[in-house]
């Protein structure tokens, strides 16, 4: 047994690995992990040797000493064996790795040679070259040492004056030239890192890079004031440089945000009392005084347009400069991308500036306090914000929906207010009147007052269609026309400091300029100024007729066709009436509103005529109110003393206590109520005038307004006549004497008369007084035809109701009273005809009809009575009781006559 364990000992190691089975080379891997980690130390550090024999079993025993010999010959095997099949896996690396050795050992080899070689020469020659060639060398080797230094420090110069340059170039607006320095720089520096100081001098060039930056973000913002080509595109392309374009035109966008802004306060600033810097700008605005405001006002736009403007120019360069070019560069279309941002960007800039200003002009509107503005002042006001929206049109295209809104609201509240003070001061000046004729000539209209100066083209017939048309285009339209357009748009394009709103600091600037309307063309046949009568106190001299006066003919006082009877007042109204149309002209969306007001002052004034010469009527007024007119009357006394939330309350006007409605000798106030009635007509005359004119102003669906007021209103003015000259007629003849005169009459006589009745020549003789008084008052009036006839038909209808009076009081009348009584009112009339200068005389029929009734047989009186409803009971009832000798008719006829009284 030990001699097989011997021989198997001296095999050789890892015979038998290759056939290892399975089983084989778990065993051995069980004893690869049985072997102590301290027998895979260095030779150097460990002697297996000695580390077995002081391991040796103890006390020595030939078993143990056997049993370890055969382990540690099993674990040697094992390890062989993995070695061996280890190398044999490795050896074609290894292969590799020792003919690389020999690859290297052969270069060595050359290597070796070559020196040896380089000494040799060397050798030779040291022994042939004198000293002075080596001098040579080496001094050719310190000039390029030094080249090399005088480089370096030339590169540190130039590093070191960077910071001056680049501010010699920036002073000198070469943006571009001095980013491309400091990125130089920059570079160079990088490539010489070796330097210390390098190092130092790359920190102050970012340094550098920053506060250039921060200058050309300076510079900027200085374009947002005043856009300067040149400027700016020196600093797109120092931008272009830096790859900043889009962030470049993101901060610009933010400057021209705050040049609004600061625009704004600086505009404000100058005409507050006390300024404060933590105002606020809306504070600012409300601490502008009224009397300021309106210059301020204009001085806030001038400053907002310059914004504007640099913005629009800015648009425009880059439209003109920065077109996409189509490329399918990689390079070019990330340009043309940014481009079309830019460009994005731009166009919504526009409408966001647009609305900034807006904001502001609002902000300062809502606190200005603008219903205390003058008049004047308030159209300058209107003046300046139409010309806002129209630099609006221009500048984005916008119709400034926001700001016209603002303005119709505050337009709106102003003229109200400015109204109210207008009825305010009709009222007083109504209450005050004189009712004295104003001296003016017979021609004399609308035209020749100054406040109409605009408007004589649209009341001219010929030039009136045309500018009816333009008018109405105006109105419907809030877009500048061609012509503004153009004037606009010469101050955004031209470079100059001017502004659109220039204008307005011109003092000698109209009303029509100022709105960019055309003017009167000055071969316009009216005269530009008012006429003299408005200024001085004489009337034109009419030729007049001397009549010889007589018992039987007075002639008519006046023969005049045409007559202009104004007041001072009526001129007010009518000054207004123009100042309320300019407004109306310059701000056509509110035009219904300002008409609306004209005729109220229209209707206070018809109003107060009315009320001041018919409160002494003591007839029935039945017949002489027609239905329209008894329907504007009450339609304007609901709304006098009446609050709405839309409208203010206007008193109502007191009776003045002046007037003489008393004294026969001035028949009664006649020439105060002709002036007073005449006026009225005169001023719907002019109303309807304008009706053509500002038809064209408001919208189609509104004219039936307007219509409804000249067919209900204006066209019933006339009708005023009746009752204010009745007040005076009525007093002409006394009706008292006048019918106890006419009592005293027989009219029961049997055989007819062959002369009138004595009452008649009373009633004659007061009517020729009267003549001979409206002859006096025709000195001081200038009375025409239809205001004579009128006051005679007055005159003739008071006549023949007193007759019908005088007849109905009569108990017993016989064919022959019958005939005396158609031979008094004939004769009367006769006489009357001749005195008043009327043919016919009017309202005849009236006693006419009612005489002859007394012939008519009982059916035919029957439908007398039911048809003719202007004479009252007591007349027809008269009329039956002398009428019918039948007690049963007459029974019948007065029963009808009751129950048509019943039923009225």
């Amino acid at each position: 047994m030990s001699a097989d364990r011997m021989e198997n000992r001296h095999a050789p190691p890892g015979v038998n690995s290759r056939s290892q089975t399975a089983a084989q080379s778990a065993a051995d891997l069980e004893v690869l992990r049985e072997i102590e980690h301290v027998y895979f130390s260095p030779p150097s550090e460990f002697d297996a040797a000695r580390y077995v024999l002081e391991h040796a079993p103890s006390p020595p025993d030939c078993d143990a000493i056997e049993a370890m010999f055969s382990k540690l010959k099993r674990q040697q095997q094992v390890v062989s064996g993995k070695a061996l099949h280890l190398i044999s896996q490795q050896r074609d690396n290894c292969d590799r790795e020792f003919a690389e050795i020999q690859n290297i050992r052969a270069q060595l080899t050359d290597t070796l040679e070559t020196c040896r070689k380089a000494r040799e020469r060397l050798k030779t020659a040291s022994n042939h070259l004198t000293i002075s060639t080596f001098v040579i060398l080496a001094n050719v080797r310190k000039r390029q040492i030094i080249k090399s230094v005088l480089k370096s420090l030339q590169l540190l110069q130039n590093l070191r004056s960077v910071e001056k340059d680049v501010a010699e170039l920036i002073n000198k607006k070469e943006y571009y030239e001095a980013i491309d320095l400091i990125l130089k720089s920059k570079k160079a520096a990088a490539a010489h890192k070796e330097y210390t100081c390098i190092a130092d001098l790359a920190t102050r060039l970012q340094d550098t890079l920053d506060m250039t930056e921060e200058k050309l973000d300076s510079v900027l913002a200085s374009i947002c004031y005043n856009f300067d080509e040149g400027v700016f595109k020196k600093l797109k392309k120092a931008y272009d440089l830096l790859g900043k374009t889009q962030a470049a035109m993101e901060q610009l966008h933010m400057h021209y945000s705050s040049a609004v802004n600061e625009s704004a306060l600086e505009a404000v600033k100058p005409y507050l009392n006390d300024s404060s810097l933590d105002m606020k700008f809306q504070e600012m605005c409300q601490s502008v005084p009224t009397t300021k405001a309106p210059v301020c006002l204009l001085n806030l736009c001038e400053k907002l347009f310059l914004v504007m403007r640099s913005y629009y120019l800015l648009v425009n360069w880059h439209a003109k400069n920065e077109e996409s070019v189509p490329s399918s560069n990689v390079f070019d279309i990330e340009k043309n991308v940014s481009r079309e941002y830019i460009k994005q960007k731009l166009k919504a800039g526009l409408i966001r500036i647009w609305h900034d200003v807006q904001v502001k002009v609002s902000t300062f509107l809502k606190s200005s306090g603008l219903e205390e503005f003058p008049f004047e002042k308030f159209i300058q006001m209107l003046g300046i914000l139409r010309k806002l929206t129209q630099v609006a049109e221009i500048f984005c295209g916008d119709t400034s929906d926001l700001l016209q809104d603002f303005i119709k609201t505050q337009s709106v509240s102003y003229i109200k207010n400015y109204h109210r003070g207008r009825m305010e001061e009709l009222k007083l000046f109504l209450e005050n009147e004189g009712w004295e004729q104003c001296p003016v000539k017979s021609t004399f209209n609308i035209q020749n007052l100054q406040e109409f100066k605009q408007f004589r083209k649209y009341l001219n017939p010929v030039k009136a269609e045309a500018s009816m048309a333009k008018a109405q285009s105006d109105a419907t339209s809030s877009a500048p026309s061609q012509d503004d357009s153009v004037y606009i748009s010469k101050y955004f394009t031209e470079k100059t400091s001017r502004t659109p709103f220039e204008i307005f600091r011109n003092e000698n600037v109209t009303n029509d300029d100022i709105f960019g309307i055309e003017p009167e063309s000055e071969d316009s046949e009216e005269s530009d100024e008012e006429p003299d009568e408005l200024r001085r106190d004489f009337v034109d001299e009419t030729d007049r007729h001397d009549y010889t006066t007589t018992n039987d003919y007075i002639p008519s006082p006046s023969k005049i066709k045409e007559s202009v009877i104004v007041t001072n007042t009526t001129l007010s109204v009518l000054r207004n009436c123009g100042q309320y149309l300019q407004i109306s002209r310059y701000l056509p969306q509110i035009s219904l509103e300002v008409i609306m007001l004209m005729n109220q002052l229209f209707d206070y004034y018809f109003y107060a005529v009315h009320l001041f010469f018919t409160s002494d009527l003591n007839v029935s007024s039945s017949t002489l109110y027609s239905t329209k007119l008894n329907s504007v009357l009450k339609r304007i006394s609901n709304t006098i003393n009446v609050s709405t939330e839309d409208s203010a309350s206007f008193e109502c006007p007191s009776i003045p206590n002046h007037l003489d409605m008393e004294s026969e000798a001035n028949l009664h106030g006649l020439s105060e109520r002709i002036v007073g009635v005449e006026s009225v007509i005169f001023l719907a005359k002019q109303y309807g005038l304008l009706h053509p004119y500002l038809e064209s102003i408001v919208a189609q669906h509104q004219r039936m307004i307007l219509e409804h007021f000249r067919d209900n209103t204006l066209a019933v003015v006339s009708d005023l006549r009746m009752p204010v000259y009745m007040c005076s007629a009525s007093k002409a003849v006394d009706a008292r004497s006048a019918l106890i005169a006419m009592s005293q009459v027989r009219w029961d006589v049997k055989n007819v008369a062959v002369e009138h009745s004595p009452y008649v020549d009373m009633i004659i003789r007061k009517i020729q007084v009267f003549a001979l008084r409206l002859e006096n008052i025709s000195s001081r009036v200038t009375l025409n035809v239809e205001v004579i006839n009128s006051i005679w038909a007055m005159v003739s209808k008071f006549i023949v109701h007193l007759l019908v009076e005088g007849f109905s009081n009569a108990t017993k009348c016989s064919n022959g009273g019958r005939g005396l009584m158609q031979l008094d009112y004939r004769q009367l009339f006769l006489k009357l005809e001749k005195i008043s200068g009327l043919k016919p005389v009017p309202y005849q029929d009236y006693v006419d009809k009612y005489v002859k009734a007394y012939y008519l047989p009982r059916n035919e009186l029957e439908d007398f009575i039911r048809e003719n409803n202007e004479y009252s009971n007591k007349h027809l009832i008269a009329l039956v009781s002398c009428a019918c000798e039948n007690k049963r008719d007459r029974q019948a006829l007065s029963a009808i006559i009751e129950s048509k009284d019943g039923t009225g």
